[in-house]
C-alpha cells in the first residue's frame, strides 16, 4: 500500500470514492478540486496498484495551533487493513509539520467504529453536535493534542497545574522556581500569593491577571535573576476593560510595577524576544515564561501564561498549567510549538502586547 500527497489527476478518483462511500454530506467535484489546490488543506491518498483504497482531507486554522480532519473514507473492498489509522497519524505528523499543535474532527455518533479508532488513537470528545449532518444525525466533535519528536533539550521542569482559572502566571512561576531549586516545593498558599503580588487587579471579567511587571517583581523578590522582555511599555490588559474607574487602576497599578522593577534593578528590554535568543536562554537552563493569546490553540481570545520546557530543532515544546480534565494533565507537558509560529502565537490583545520573563 503506498500512501502520498494527493495532486490534480487524483481527482476523479476522490471524486468516485466520496459518491461511493458517503450517500449525505459529500464534497462536490468543485470543493474537492479547491483543496487539492488550496494553500490551506492537504488531501492524502491510499493507493494499491492503480486503486484508490482510501483518501483523508486536512485543513489548516488560519492564525492558530488548530487544524481539523475534515474528511476520511476508505474503500469497503480495503477495509480491516489499518487504512484508516494510517491516513490518520500520516494526517497528523503533517499537521505538525506546518505548525499546528492540535488536531480536531467531527465523527457520526452512530459510526461506533470510528470513534472506536479515535478513540484509540488518543483523541477525546470535546462537544455533542446535534443534528449536524445532513440527515439530521448528531455528531461528536473530537481533539487530540499532537506530540512531536522527543525535546534535544529538555528541563527537569515539572509540571504544575493551576488550580484557579486565574492563576496560570503563578503556576508558571512554580514550575520555574522548582526547576532552578530543587528544594522548592510547590503550593496551592504559593500559587495564590505569587498571584495577588502580580495581578494587575481587573481583566475583562472576573479575577485580574498577571503582568510581565509583576511577575518579574515576584521572582527578584525571591532572589532568582530576571530579565522582562516586552514589546512596548504600555500599560497591560487596559483595552480588556471598558470602565474608566477599572483603568485607572490598572494603570496606578501598572506604574507602581514599573517603579518597584526600576529601584529592584530589573532589566527591563522593549522589544518581543527572537528565536536564537530564546534557545539561548533554554541551553543555560533558564525559564522562560511567555504571555500568548489563547485564541492559537483553541480559538478563544483570552490571555494565558505557559512556560519552556524543552526545544529540538524544529519546535520549542510549552509546559501549559491549564488542563480540561484532571486525567489529561500528561496533555499539557511539553507540548510542542513550531518554532516558525512562535511569532504568532505571542502577544494579546489590539495592542499586540507582548511579554517575557527569563528566569535564571
Amino acid at each position: 500500500m503506498e500512501f502520498r500527497r494527493a495532486t490534480q489527476q487524483d481527482l476523479p478518483a476522490l471524486i468516485e470514492l466520496e459518491s461511493q462511500v458517503f450517500s449525505s454530506d459529500v464534497i462536490a467535484p468543485r470543493q474537492m478540486k479547491r483543496f487539492l489546490q488550496s494553500q490551506h488543506s492537504m488531501v492524502f491518498i491510499a493507493q494499491h496498484e492503480q486503486q484508490t483504497a482510501g483518501y483523508a482531507l486536512l485543513l489548516f486554522h488560519q492564525g492558530t495551533q488548530l487544524s481539523r480532519l475534515y474528511s476520511i473514507a476508505v474503500n469497503p473492498n480495503f477495509r480491516g487493513q489499518q487504512i484508516a489509522q494510517q491516513l490518520v497519524e500520516i494526517c497528523e505528523q503533517s499537521a505538525l509539520e506546518q505548525g499546528s499543535t492540535t488536531l480536531r474532527l467531527e465523527v457520526r455518533n452512530d459510526n461506533i467504529a470510528a470513534k472506536n479508532l479515535y478513540l484509540k488513537l488518543g483523541y477525546k470528545p470535546l462537544k455533542v453536535l446535534i443534528h449536524y449532518y445532513d440527515d439530521l444525525a448528531d455528531g461528536i466533535r473530537m481533539q487530540k493534542r499532537l506530540t512531536a519528536s522527543l525535546p534535544k533539550t529538555l528541563l527537569p521542569m515539572p509540571l504544575y497545574i493551576q488550580t484557579t482559572p486565574f492563576t496560570c502566571g503563578a503556576a508558571c512561576l512554580l514550575m520555574a522556581f522548582s526547576t532552578l531549586n530543587k528544594a522548592f516545593e510547590p503550593s496551592r498558599k504559593e500559587e495564590l500569593q505569587l498571584w495577588r503580588e502580580a495581578t494587575t487587579i481587573f481583566m475583562a471579567a472576573g479575577h485580574g491577571g498577571c503582568s510581565g511587571h509583576g511577575l518579574a517583581l515576584a521572582a527578584k523578590k525571591r532572589g532568582f535573576e530576571v530579565e522582562l522582555w516586552t514589546r512596548s511599555d504600555s500599560t497591560p490588559f487596559i483595552d480588556s476593560v471598558r470602565d474608566n474607574n477599572k483603568k485607572e487602576v490598572i494603570e496606578i497599578v501598572h506604574h507602581d510595577f514599573c517603579q518597584q522593577a526600576d529601584e529592584l534593578g530589573i532589566h527591563h528590554i522593549i522589544a518581543p524576544p527572537n528565536n536564537q535568543q530564546i534557545e539561548h536562554w533554554i541551553e543555560q537552563g533558564k525559564c522562560v515564561l511567555l504571555l500568548i493569546s489563547t485564541y492559537r490553540f483553541n480559538g478563544y481570545k483570552e490571555p494565558h501564561w505557559v512556560v519552556l520546557s524543552g526545544m529540538n530543532e524544529q519546535f520549542f515544546f510549552v509546559h501549559d498549567p491549564h488542563t480540561d480534565a484532571k486525567k489529561d494533565v500528561s496533555s499539557s507537558a511539553s507540548i510542542p510549538v513550531s518554532k516558525a509560529s512562535l511569532a504568532q502565537i505571542i502577544g494579546f490583545g489590539k495592542q499586540k502586547h507582548t511579554a517575557c520573563v527569563v528566569v535564571g
